[in-house]
Formats: C-alpha cells, structure tokens, sequence
C-alpha cells in the first residue's frame, strides 16, 4: 500500500533535476524502467509519481528527495567549459562526468566550511597567467610556485604524482582522483574557484600520464578557465585549441625545463639523431616522472625530433589510452571520488 502513495512534489523539479543529471527523457526513463511518455507526463504534472518511483528518480540523479518538493531550483554553479577535441565525443557531459563534477563541488563547499570552522584560512590562489604568457618563464614560475627543485623532482622516482599532487595541495588546491570514467570522455578537469579551486584527474590513466594531466589542469586554474580537457583537445577541429596548446606547452616546460632536459646524457648522445627508441624515452620518462608521451612532446617543442616522427608514436600512444579505457575496474557501480590520498 506505502508503494502506491503519489509524491506531492514539484514536477518541474523533476525535469530541471534531469537535465542537471545529464540524461535524456529516453535514457532517463530507460534507466527508471517506465515509459518515456509517463516519465514526461511526471515533469508536465499530469501524472505524479508514487513515493517509491520518486526514490528512483532521486536515486538516479543523485539528488536529495527533498530537493523535489522545493518550488525554484537552488542557485547553480558557473557551466563548465568543454575543451575536447571533436571527433568521437559525444556532445555533453555523460550522466557520470556530470555527477562527479558536482560531486566535487559539493565536497569544495564542505571543506570550506571546515576550514572556517575551525579557523583556518585557506589561501587565495594568486598564480595567474593569459596565453600571451612566455611558456617557458612561466612552467619555470609554476615550479617555483610549488617549490619544486631539480634536486627535489630527481627524487620522486615511481612516486611523481604523488609529490607534485601534495606540492599543488599544499597551496589549498584540491585534487580528487576519478575512478571508472573512460578517458575517451575526460583525462582532467579544472574547476578554477579563486579559493580552493580544484582539479580532477581520471584514475584509468597511467600514475606517469596523470603528472601531466595534472600540471596541464593546473595551467588551467591560472588561466581562470574551468573545463573538462582529453587527449586531442589540442587539434584545430577541437572547441579551444588554443588553450589546450598553451597548458600542454606550460605542464612540459613545469615538468621538463629546457636547460635540464636538453643536458641529460642520453639527449647530449643523441646528437642530430631525430629518431627515439622506446628504451630511451623510457628512461628520460622516468628521470622526469612523466609519461614517454609527454617526453617526446618536450622533444619535439625542443626541436630533438621530427612531426612525423611524433605522430607515428602518437598512434602507438592512442592504442595505450585504448587498452586502458577497456580496462575492467574491481567495481562496476557508479563512479565516485577518491580524496587526499
């Protein structure tokens, strides 16, 4: 009997809810096993929805059943921008990128609240740049931002996103680590709050390739520009190429400034050779705690490699990117955030 009780509830709540969720009529009456029509029905008023089904819904867009009953929407946060490429992306955030993202704000407003509960203030974030900024001066300027030395980075070893994520949060930036989202859809996302912004990194990519990710999101924060970025968000066909150019460009010359890298043995031997093994890109990829993509993306910058030799490793690269996206997680359920760990 308590199953048949309608919902008094605001129906416009309900189509506002789903569309904040990220889900179409279609999917969204799919996922709540009824017809779309009765789904559109419950959003127009003709029909209210029983108590149990309302749990449903809250359920699956991951919202509060009081919030349904409220009779305006509460004030959102600022849209995020989209800076994937085009091709093979589907227009939107998935249900799930949308979750996480207001996941990640939500617990941003929590841990605001404690840090002024208890008294202790967070710090702005004043590292600013435009992309007329000198690449080179500045990922020099974000190392010493970070306080990151020569010395220090040589010591990372296996554990250089671990270091430069503790370096980052040490200035009141929050990094959350996203499981179970495909990396075709998001490798990294910056939420540029002027305190306590934050970051978000896709725990499918590799420990080295989320360095990169991390420092690239980074540059994002500085530019003041909050989105969600994936591989190949640098070519001409993607929504803002522009940008992503110039925090690729900034997270290479943070992670491998010029006079270090173009000073190391196995670069000095190579001489005029344009061509790179992958025992060698390995190798400086460890020494600087990144990937071997983000090593030959440097070489190329530093003119130690050719285009068309980048670009036959880069398929190699997307094949990678590929296999892990396939990869089955020990959990199938919803995705969730990881923090300060």
């Amino acid at each position: 009997m308590a199953k048949s009780v309608k919902a008094l509830i605001n129906p416009a709540m309900l189509a506002w809810a789903r569309a904040q969720a990220g889900f179409s009529p279609e999917e969204a009456a799919r996922r709540l096993h009824i017809d779309e029509e009765r789904l559109i029905a419950f959003e127009e008023g003709g029909e209210a929805p029983t108590f149990a089904k309302l749990l449903d819904i809250a359920d699956l867009y991951k919202r509060p059943v009081s919030l349904f009953y409220l009779k305006t929407p509460p004030k959102g946060w600022q849209p995020i921008q989209d800076f994937r490429r085009l091709p093979g992306v589907d227009e939107g955030f998935s249900p799930q990128l949308t979750y996480v993202i207001r996941l990640a704000r939500e617990r941003r407003e929590i841990a605001l609240t404690v840090r002024h509960e208890l008294g202790q203030p967070v710090q702005p974030f004043d590292l600013t740049a435009t992309l007329k900024t000198d690449v080179e001066q500045f990922g020099q300027q974000i190392r010493e931002y970070l306080g990151i030395t020569e010395a220090k980075q040589q010591r990372f070893g296996r554990k250089a996103f671990d270091n430069w994520r503790m370096a980052v949060e040490a200035k009141d930036v929050l990094v959350f680590v996203v499981p179970r989202l495909k990396i075709k859809e998001m490798r990294g996302t910056a939420i540029a709050e002027q305190t306590m912004p934050v970051i978000l990194i896709n725990g499918k990519d590799r420990g080295n390739g989320r360095v990169f990710t991390l420092l690239h999101e980074f540059c994002h924060l500085a530019l003041r520009q909050s989105g969600v970025s994936n591989m190949g968000g640098d070519r001409n066909d993607a929504p803002h190429p522009d940008v992503e150019k110039f925090c690729n460009a900034v997270a290479a010359a943070a992670l491998m400034p010029s006079d270090w890298l173009l000073r190391e043995t196995l670069v000095v031997q190579k001489g005029a050779q344009k061509s790179w093994r992958d025992d060698e890109l390995e190798a400086l990829a460890l020494r600087f705690g990144v990937s071997q993509e983000a090593v030959l993306r440097r070489l190329l910058t530093l003119g130690r490699t050719t285009q068309a030799f980048y670009d036959s490793k880069r398929v190699d690269f997307q094949k990678i990117y590929a296999q892990l996206d396939e990869q089955k997680e020990p959990s199938e359920g919803g995705p969730s955030i990881i923090t300060w760990c």
